[in-house]
């Protein structure tokens, strides 16, 4: 029902929205209902946007609103918006938006060019403009936020910030999984979509560089889908064979399948070379797994200075981090016991106490 609510209102949204809904409705589980979730969301919002522009249906997102209360309106993807934003937020609402990264206009050359790129920076700049509220998910995409608006000559108002929710430690956690299990063979975990600025490639450079030596390295478990600019990766792959015994390409996977890769992960590795905030990063020390990541701030800043960092482009570093960390049990447990002691999994209770003390704020100023 939210689905097709969804495209009622805003039945000229484009096909990553079917995406993003679709994903809503089958709990972002890939496969056949997915699939047909996604399709049924195209047709009905196709037959929408058709009625609309003959004149035989009205759209009700365009109409004001009248005799009600002023609302505060959470944008959670401001790509969705762009020109629209008068259509999307109707009325005497205030406006209020998340911004995970700045990434699109930070490093365009890690991003697809498309419309959306493109779209990205200006989107922003017209909510900022437009009195809306920011609410970022770290420190670092707070900096980032402020940057590029200063650059753009625009004065950002407060900016307030919220914890990323550790969310699938609370499923774990629900189903009484949270404990470490034994792997019946060794293996290292990289999290992430596969795209070029999570850096697959540096991984692949290692274990070729293992095999070329002869030094036996766990096998490295890749999680997530195929994304984009993945052209190097996939071509390196083809190159050397031999790594397909190495690194395995598990694709997306369900949630308790998530949480089984990582109670039995040896350590986890994040070399992305920039993120507004790094959640497969966190996630590790959720279920107390070691992990080395790069350099970039926001992975310092998600599992709190508490871990190895090698900058992102630091192929021996990489590779010496990765291999002491698999010979060196007592490194691995003294990271572990950093992890016990200092970290805690941040609920979605608190995550969103804080998104809604932030909301209040911002309407009190707005008011």
């Amino acid at each position: 029902r939210q689905g097709f609510q969804s495209v009622r209102r805003h039945p000229m949204a484009k096909s990553e929205a079917d995406r993003q809904l679709a994903g809503m409705v089958t709990n972002g589980r890939p496969g056949f209902t997915f699939t047909v979730s996604k399709l049924l969301l195209r047709a009905y919002r196709f037959s929408r946007r058709a009625g609309l522009r003959a004149g035989l249906l009205r759209g009700d997102a365009a109409q004001p609103t009248k005799n009600v209360d002023r609302r505060t309106v959470l944008i959670s993807n401001q790509l969705l918006v762009g020109e629209k934003l008068a259509a999307v937020c109707p009325g005497p609402d205030n406006i209020a938006f998340l911004c995970h990264d700045m990434i699109p206009t930070m490093r365009p050359d890690l991003v697809a060019k498309n419309r959306w790129q493109a779209a990205f920076g200006p989107n922003l700049e017209r909510l900022v403009r437009s009195g809306a509220a920011a609410f970022c998910t770290s420190e670092t995409a707070a900096t980032m936020l402020g940057d590029h608006m200063r650059k753009a000559g625009i004065d950002l108002p407060v900016v307030h910030r919220f914890p990323m929710p550790s969310l699938l430690h609370e499923r774990a956690a629900r189903l009484r999984m949270t404990s470490r299990l034994e792997a019946g063979e060794p293996y290292i975990l990289y999290c992430s979509t596969i795209e070029i600025r999570k850096n697959h490639i540096m991984l692949a450079r290692i274990w070729q560089q293992a095999l070329d030596e002869g030094v036996r390295l766990p096998k490295l478990v890749c999680v997530g889908r195929w994304g984009w600019m993945v052209e190097e990766l996939s071509a390196y792959l083809k190159a050397h064979p031999g790594l397909k015994e190495k690194i395995i390409f598990a694709g997306p996977v369900s949630d308790e399948e998530l949480i089984g890769y990582y109670r039995s992960a040896t350590f986890g590795v994040f070399p992305s070379h920039i993120e507004g905030w790094g959640y497969a990063a966190s996630e590790c020390l959720d279920f107390g797994v070691p992990v080395i990541v790069s350099t970039t701030p926001s992975l310092i800043e998600a599992t709190g200075g508490l871990m190895p960092a090698v900058g992102s482009t630091d192929q021996i570093g990489w590779y010496g981090a990765i291999r002491r960390m698999t010979d060196d049990g007592a490194w691995r447990d003294l990271l572990a016991g950093r992890i016990a002691e200092e970290h805690r999994p941040t609920s979605p209770a608190e995550s969103w106490a804080a998104i809604k003390a932030g909301l209040k704020a911002a309407a009190a100023c707005a008011n």
